[in-house]
């Protein structure tokens, strides 16, 4: 078992990485904290987070929001240092909501909304030469989330839930809303087909796993 660190900028976020961890292995890993990083954090923190990281992996995961691309944000956080080996640092294209819609028909049918409100998934660059698969919002994911995709949604309780009020940016039971899809109906073998930027966090904490594998074996 691998001992790990996280860092998640929403409980979204958190939910996410931890749906992951278990996706990679069940029982390979035993999350010991995580590590506070809400919003600016985690550009206070992110080489505190590297630093820890000599030590005891932390898996980080933040949204690319406005950003041009992820290996630009990276190196902005990292600010030139050298990451860690363990330091497993995943940026969301665009955030963590476009990998739970990613599952196309997990999430329609859990919003019990026809599948075609759901966006596809297309080939697309992200400011790099290399095209990745991703999911197509015209703006951020979670703005079309609670803006838009919630008219569509036939359940009452969810729509509830999630519908906007005023100037708040989500409803005010978003996380109830949310979180039982994260943790209990999300395909990421499903949604990784639709995004690039997921398969690769997947494949990093494989690669932590086997690292730590071979250690203990050597």
């Amino acid at each position: 078992m691998v001992d790990v660190y996280i860092a998640g900028e929403d409980d979204v976020t958190r939910h996410v990485i931890f749906r992951i961890l278990n996706y990679c292995s069940p029982e390979g890993f035993r999350v010991l904290s995580a590590l506070p990083a809400r919003g600016g954090e985690i550009k206070k923190k992110i080489l505190e987070f590297n630093k820890l990281a000599a030590k005891t992996p932390v898996i980080l995961l933040t949204d690319l929001d406005a950003n041009l691309c992820a290996p630009t944000l990276k190196k902005e956080l990292l600010k030139n240092a050298v990451a860690q080996e363990n330091f497993i640092l995943n940026v969301a294209v665009d955030e963590a909501e476009a990998w739970l819609m990613a599952d196309r028909e997990g999430f329609a049918k859990y919003m019990s909304l026809p599948l075609k409100y759901i966006p596809e998934a297309c080939m697309q660059k992200q400011g790099g030469n290399k095209a990745c698969m991703e999911m197509r919002f015209n703006y951020k994911s979670s703005y079309f989330l609670t803006h838009a995709l919630v008219k569509e949604c036939r359940n009452e309780t969810l729509k509830s839930q999630l519908c906007v009020k005023g100037k708040a940016s989500k409803g005010k039971e978003y996380n109830t809303a949310i979180l039982p899809f994260v943790d209990a109906h999300w395909n990421i073998e499903t949604a990784m087909k639709n995004s690039d930027s997921l398969a690769r966090m997947v494949n990093r904490i494989t690669k932590l796993l086997e690292r730590h594998a071979f250690i203990l074996h050597a």
